[in-house]
This record gives C-alpha cells, sequence and structure tokens, in this order.
C-alpha cells in the first residue's frame, strides 16, 4: 500500500483521505448531503448528522461517552449532583484553549448553554436536549453549576451529545451566530481553516490537543495534520473510489458492497446498531385518513418489516418495533408483541372503518379514495418499498423524495401524511422531544412531534420519566410511554438504524462517535 491513504464516508457520505508522510498527515473526506450543501458547522443549531460528523471532531462536550454509552471526564474533570436534582456542578479543567487562543473555563459554559436557550440563537435539537435549564453560576474560573427548573434525569446523558458542545464566547461575540456557523470555533482536536459552498470544509489539526478523553487509544494531537470533507453525492462513484483505493475508509456502505467486502476479505468493515430513534415513521393524527386509529393500524399491520429489512439490508440491520431502538436503554420487549405482519387484520380494519376496494383496488369511502401523502427524504427504496406494501391492502401510497427544505416547508404546513425519521441518541429522554404537546409545530416552530399527537396522560408520563428518581421508576415509565405510543399507532418503527463501515486493513483506530453514528477522526493512523 502506498503512503496516501483516504477515507470515503457514504450514502449521504463522506470521502476521507489520509497522506502520512514524515510523521505528517492530510486527510480528505468527501460527503453527500440531504441538502444541496451543509447549512451550519454551529453544533447548537445543527439539524444534520453530516453537519454533525464535521462538528464532532472540532468540538468538546463537558461529559464524554463512547460508543457504547458510557460516560468518561470530558472538558469536566468531575461532577456533582444536588440530592434534589436540580443543581449539576462541574468542576472543570484548568489546561484547555480554544482554538481562538482564548481560555476554556466556566463563563464559556454559561455562556454557551446561555445561548441554547435564547431564541435569537434559533436553536432545534440543542435546546430540547438541554431540558428545562434554568441557568448557569460561575461558582469560580473553573467551577460552573447548571440549574434546572425541575429533575431532568436525562440530564448527564445530555451533556454527552454534540449539540451541547462548549463553544467560544469570543468567537461567538465578533462573528454572531450567522457567522460562528459558517467559521466555528470549539476546543476539538481538529480546527476550522476553510469552507467552499458545495464543495469541501477543511480543517488542521489542533496542535495544542492533549485533552482526550480516556477512551480514546491517542494522547496530544490527532495523528493527522490536515482534514478535508469533500461533497460527493454518486453512490456508485463513492464505492468505486474506495475499491480502486483512491479511498481508504467509507462510512455508510451500502449493505450489498459490505456484504461483498465481508466475503473476499479485501477490506475492514464494522457495523454498529445506533442507539435512539430506529428508523421510523410518524403518522399525522390531526389530519387526512390517519385520524383514524383503525386506519393507522391497519396501515402497520399491511407492513412485512421484518422480510422489508432482510431485503433490503442483508442482515447488516434489523426490524425495529418500538419508539426507540433495542440498543438503547429502557428499551422495551413488548413492543415486538405489536402489529406482526398480517394482511388479512389490516383488510378486516379498513373494512371496519367504511373502505371499500374499489375496481382499480384502491379502497374508497363516501367518495374519497383511500390516499396517503408520502414525503419522503430518507432511503427512499425503503419509502418505496412501504408504499408497495401498503398498496397491497388499498391504500394509494403516493411518495415524494423531497430534499429538507422541502420537508421543513411541508412541516410547517401540516400538508403530509406520514414522515420519516432517524435519531441518534443515548438515553430514552429523548421520547419527550417527538410525542411532548409542546413539541407539536407550527410556522415559525420548528418542533418534531410530526404525528401531532397530543393528549394529558402521555405528555404526563413523559414528564414524570424525565424526572424520575430511579433507574428503576424510570424503566417503568418508559415502557409505559412505549406501550401508548404503540397502542396508539402514531409511530411506525421499520429497521434500527444500522451504520456501515469498510476500510483499508492497514489503518487502525477506526470508531464510531457516541451513539455509533458518527466517526470520531482523532484515533486514526496507520499501523
Amino acid at each position: 500500500m502506498n503512503n496516501l491513504f483516504k477515507i470515503f464516508i457514504g450514502t449521504t457520505a463522506l470521502f476521507f483521505s489520509l497522506t502520512f508522510m514524515n510523521n505528517a498527515s492530510a486527510l480528505d473526506v468527501v460527503f453527500s448531503e440531504d441538502r444541496p450543501d451543509l447549512r451550519t458547522l454551529d453544533p447548537r443549531i445543527t439539524q444534520s448528522r453530516h453537519e454533525e460528523m464535521l462538528i464532532v471532531n472540532m468540538f468538546d462536550q463537558l461529559i464524554a461517552a463512547d460508543n457504547s454509552g458510557t460516560m468518561y471526564p470530558g472538558l469536566a474533570k468531575s461532577w456533582e449532583v444536588s440530592s434534589d436534582g436540580l443543581h449539576y456542578t462541574f468542576n472543570l479543567r484548568d489546561d484547555v484553549t480554544f482554538h481562538d487562543g482564548t481560555k476554556f473555563n466556566a463563563a464559556a459554559v454559561k455562556a454557551t448553554f446561555d445561548s441554547i436557550v435564547d431564541p435569537e440563537t434559533g436553536s432545534q435539537g440543542a435546546v430540547d436536549i438541554l431540558g428545562p435549564y434554568a441557568s448557569s453560576d460561575v461558582v469560580d474560573e473553573y467551577t460552573v453549576r447548571v440549574n434546572y427548573s425541575r429533575r431532568y434525569g436525562s440530564a448527564l446523558s445530555a451533556f454527552t451529545e454534540t449539540e451541547l458542545s462548549i463553544v467560544s464566547p469570543t468567537a461567538l461575540n465578533s462573528l454572531g451566530n450567522d457567522g460562528f456557523g459558517m467559521a466555528p470555533i470549539g476546543t476539538g482536536p481538529f480546527m476550522f481553516k476553510s469552507w467552499e459552498a458545495n464543495k469541501k470544509v477543511e480543517m488542521v489539526k489542533n496542535p495544542d490537543y492533549n485533552w482526550a478523553p480516556e477512551y480514546m487509544d491517542g494522547t496530544g494531537p490527532s495523528k493527522v495534520d490536515n482534514l478535508t470533507f469533500r461533497l460527493i453525492k454518486d453512490t456508485s462513484t463513492r464505492v468505486a473510489a474506495l475499491e480502486s483505493g483512491e479511498v481508504d475508509i467509507a462510512e455508510l456502505v451500502p449493505p450489498l458492497d459490505m456484504r461483498r467486502f465481508d466475503a473476499s476479505g479485501e477490506l475492514n468493515t464494522i457495523a454498529g446498531t445506533v442507539s435512539g430513534l430506529p428508523y421510523s415513521a410518524f403518522l399525522n393524527t390531526s389530519t387526512g385518513h390517519f385520524q383514524d386509529i383503525k386506519v393507522r393500524q391497519a396501515f402497520f399491520y399491511s407492513l412485512n418489516r421484518v422480510k422489508m429489512t432482510n431485503d433490503l439490508f442483508f442482515g447488516y440491520a434489523e426490524a425495529a418495533f418500538g419508539p426507540i431502538s433495542s440498543a438503547t436503554p429502557s428499551y422495551w420487549k413488548g413492543n415486538e408483541d405489536y402489529y406482526p405482519y398480517d394482511v388479512a387484520k389490516a383488510e378486516a380494519l379498513l373494512e371496519e372503518a367504511g373502505w371499500k376496494i374499489g375496481s382499480n383496488g384502491i379502497r374508497e369511502k363516501n367518495g374519497e379514495t383511500l390516499s396517503i401523502f408520502f414525503p419522503c427524504l430518507l432511503e427512499p427504496d425503503t419509502c418505496v418499498s412501504i408504499q408497495g406494501y401498503a398498496n397491497k391492502v388499498g391504500f394509494d401510497v403516493n411518495v415524494e423524495v423531497v430534499m429538507k427544505a422541502r420537508q421543513d416547508e411541508l412541516i410547517f404546513a401540516n400538508g403530509y401524511d406520514m414522515l420519516v425519521i432517524r435519531w441518534v441518541s443515548l438515553d430514552p429522554g429523548v421520547l419527550i422531544i417527538p410525542f411532548h404537546s409542546r413539541n407539536i409545530p407550527a410556522p415559525g416552530k420548528f418542533k418534531f412531534n410530526w404525528s401531532r399527537y397530543s393528549t394529558a396522560e402521555l405528555d404526563q408520563l413523559l414528564e414524570d420519566a424525565e424526572s424520575a428518581e430511579t433507574q428503576e421508576t424510570k424503566d417503568d415509565l418508559y415502557m409505559q410511554i412505549q406501550k401508548t405510543i404503540m397502542d396508539q399507532a402514531i409511530f411506525l418503527a421499520i429497521h434500527d438504524q444500522v451504520q456501515t463501515v469498510a476500510y483499508n486493513p492497514n489503518l487502525e483506530g477506526v470508531r464510531f462517535a457516541n451513539g455509533n453514528w458518527q466517526l470520531r477522526m482523532y484515533d486514526v493512523r496507520e499501523k
């Protein structure tokens, strides 16, 4: 193998190339996005997993977590939680600097969290992950106390999330929110260098970096000097580059190619089930035909999720059955008893709801057809498979492959019958984000309760689980939450998210960031 190493990341994919010469290295990353281009590199604002792929390599969090969710000291050396669960006191490292040379300290933590809850920031995921935040107090230069308005059982897990990365207050004040998103300043192992729209983002290693979490293999700066992320969307082009040796690491490798690489042994592969929400569909309960629970249940019964997953992923992903993945704490195995593939049951429910088969095979009622509008942002092949199964029992599912901007437009307008989602999280507390009534979207209010389902009972369960004092209580409440969601048939789990990576066997240190989704490049090196 020559001295040029390249890493490729794929479907919405990133290419990485690494060059090791005389102890110097350059890493080239090529990616494809759901949008025409990246929108922001500000962790407080991002909604994109590929933006996060870049962000996770430039920023650090108060608490670090490995890909199993085990927590380690990060920017905080240690922490204490008050007996009432309302106050989290962090003892911070005193040897960390931001990429702009300014000090990381308690004031930076306070400024970051205060900015997340400031409506002017426009935070979306981060403000939800931060939870019922009240304020932060600078106790001294390297001690900060984070205060909550109510007990927040997911707080420690939240402090490991990319969205709660600590940002440079100096850079933020100088650049403003928009400018910071285009030229971010963190404390991570790589520093932002440049961004050429629709083409690439360049980074360089942080030469002062010496605070990697203990679960990482290395110490000191990264072995990679230069890191470039390049935009490439075509799947066949990406795979060809991987096979030819033009690139050396590929993320989100198509399952057929993973199977081929496993059989040939020409490349190493790793796969991991992602924690959080599986690849799933919200059924809109506020408008259209899915207002009727029998229609929702019929839709669920019409899908052979096991066969669909096997046909699409060839064993690299498992069918999913509940609102959180089997890799997520508090997963309830009772989910697996709901809505097995049953065409007769689906047809019977539709008949009970008054939907009769028309001459063209599409069901009709009171002069209307059983039409379902399904905008699809993620995995179009899976959306088409869902369409095929549902149409067999009389649905008329219309799939429209959309970009992120179009999906957002439809969310604000409440102009859809179902939408797909996936979400990485190490904690079941993520369920409050897509299922609490306060998170129903509205014009100018981007939130994630896309089923638009709202009951006081479910809201209370979610709030009680968020503030649970013991793991036993937490597990019981999340079981009830999952049961309620399944009983109401508002969220259709299809398959667990799976992260697939193929890479040159001459490389080591290829690892996932927390949640098994992003790749963390700090440890990558030549054997």
